[in-house]
């Protein structure tokens, strides 16, 4: 790319003038013209930023000598990076190309240009800052120091992977939705704390053309309030397709009608792109409404982190969730409903959950997906007497495998409560043989539904799926609808002692503690710190 500083452009013709060609820069009424009062400036200076995508940038420089006297030498000395800040490095030599660094004056000459070519920027590290300054300098005349120098940045535009987009205050962050273009991805970093008391939150909508990855850089965002929004989605994000991380958000109210719910983001990802959750942390509350009907089933879902995450690519990882949620349909601690293949591994959640439908402590629905490495604790309960009735568990509410699904190294002390099948850890495998539900501990204190015996400690309805290696709390109370079954120990699934006609799985009772269940089981220790009281998340334990 070729540029021309403005002035220049206007002056090219003019690379060499001397003084028979010009007005005499003198006025005769002024002082004899002597030496020690001629000097020599640039015509242009000041500073120039120039991005690493862009191949190649290209100046011409001019250099003007005061008055048409006396010969002179100059040239264009390069500048020592550290004068600039530890931040730069200098750009190596082999980068640019200053032709003819050399200024020689005639005594008439008062005009002189050398051209200054920038290339190949893009093989440069763009991680780094680089910077070139150039100073004029001569021994045979004075250089006025006012118009001496030209400084040029070099680094990654700004929104880029090495130069993202710095979010530093409410407004920043109220106007970051702004920032994304068709056809990139864009980057941002929160670098501050951010309260956004007062302010009605409109949620940031990226999309599979226009994707944002955000570090929250540790920082805390208090008081996000999610009211009225014309998004189909509700949270700070509508729908996030990219990536967000390492941030918190303290205190939050979303309230929202028949839409997809959550405090980062209403739907994560989708079936065309990918988005991932990674170390973030929420507390506060959600209440979301809901209409009848096919709608509704579809999209009033809610979560603490998101209403549904989608996409084989999606994935939730190392986020926890202290919220109250009340919900008309579906809610989760993490998510509402998981989709598509998505991944949850790592998180937990803690509160409580009202809700008419599908109800789960990690998240309420699956269709085909994993959820590993996670636990719960609380309240999750789904009103009695509701039409269609629906499930309830401490980790999935609801599972259909479409084609597989998988729930393993989970743990919950959940109190469960719904009309329809319970579980400790799952509360009904629909439509299929594909879910798998391995090495997980069910420490709920209490399964309770309203209408359904086809329940159990660790799976309710589980129609020939295949579960193994999980405990139960031996105190757990069950209660079944009126006539609870008979509840017995099973290393696995008793297929031929159905309860009409649907199989479910009580697990093993016979650890009396949680965490001898969980060592038992041989957790993953590089995961689970299981030194204390209860089995926690090693990553929580190092926030």
């Amino acid at each position: 790319m070729k540029r021309y500083i403005p002035i220049v452009a206007s002056l090219m013709v003019f690379s060499l003038i001397s003084c028979g060609e010009v007005m005499d820069l003198t006025q005769p009424e002024k002082a004899e013209v002597t030496y020690s009062n001629i000097t020599l400036s640039l015509y242009q200076t000041g500073k120039y930023d120039l991005y690493l995508d862009e191949p190649e940038y290209q100046y011409n420089i001019m250099v003007e000598k005061s008055h048409c006297e006396k010969e002179a030498k100059a040239k264009l000395a390069v500048v020592d990076a550290k004068e600039f800040g530890e931040e730069y490095h200098l750009l190596p030599v082999e980068y640019y190309d200053l032709d003819g660094n050399n200024f020689n004056f005639k005594g008439d000459d008062v005009l002189r240009m050398v051209n200054l070519r920038f290339h190949d920027l893009g093989t440069l590290d763009g991680s780094k800052k680089y910077v070139l300054g150039l100073k004029l300098v001569s021994d045979d005349l004075a250089v006025n120091q006012e118009k001496s120098t030209m400084t040029f940045f070099l680094q990654q535009k700004q929104g880029e992977i090495d130069n993202p987009y710095t979010v530093a205050t409410t407004s920043d962050l109220i106007t970051l939705g702004e920032k994304l273009k068709d056809g990139k991805t864009i980057y941002a970093k929160i670098e501050n704390d951010i309260d956004l008391q007062g302010v009605d939150w409109q949620p940031i909508e990226t999309s599979v053309s226009k994707q944002l990855v955000l570090d929250g850089g540790g920082h805390t965002i208090r008081n996000l309030k999610v009211n009225t929004s014309s998004s189909v989605n509700q949270g700070f994000f509508g729908l996030l397709v990219g990536k967000c991380s390492n941030i918190n958000f303290e205190n939050a109210q979303i309230t929202a009608n028949q839409k997809l719910t959550g405090v980062l983001a209403g739907h994560v990802g989708n079936a065309s792109a990918a988005g991932v959750v990674e170390n973030v942390r929420v507390s506060g509350t959600i209440n979301l409404t809901s209409g009848t009907g096919p709608t509704a089933w579809e999209n009033g879902q809610a979560g603490g982190i998101c209403g549904r995450i989608q996409g084989a690519e999606s994935k939730i990882y190392q986020c926890s969730s202290e919220m109250s949620i009340n919900a008309t349909w579906s809610a989760g601690g993490i998510c509402g409903e998981a989709k598509g293949g998505a991944t949850i591994t790592q998180c937990y959640f803690v509160g409580d959950i009202i809700t008419k439908s599908c109800v789960g402590g990690i998240v309420s629905r699956m269709f085909q997906g994993t959820v590993t490495h996670c636990y719960s604790s609380g309240v999750a309960k789904s009103y009695p007497n509701v039409t269609p009735p629906n499930p309830g568990a401490g980790i999935a509410g609801l599972v259909e495998p479409s084609p597989t699904a998988l729930i393993s190294h989970c743990y919950s002390e959940c109190e469960i409560a719904a009309q329809n099948q319970v579980g400790g850890i799952l509360g009904l495998a629909n439509k299929g043989t594909g879910v798998t539900v391995t090495r997980c501990v069910a420490w709920n204190s209490s399964l309770y539904s309203n209408g359904a015996p086809k329940s159990g400690r660790v799976c309710g309805r589980f129609d020939k799926n295949e579960a193994n290696n999980c405990y139960a709390n031996p105190n757990m109370e069950c209660r079944f609808s009126a006539n609870t079954p008979a509840i017995v120990d099973e290393v696995v699934p008793n297929y031929s002692a159905t309860v009409n006609g649907a199989d479910r799985y009580n697990g093993l009772s016979t650890i009396p503690t949680l965490m001898a269940a969980v060592k038992a089981l041989q957790w993953d220790e590089s995961i689970w710190d299981l030194s204390g009281e209860k089995p926690r998340l090693v990553w929580e334990l190092a926030q």
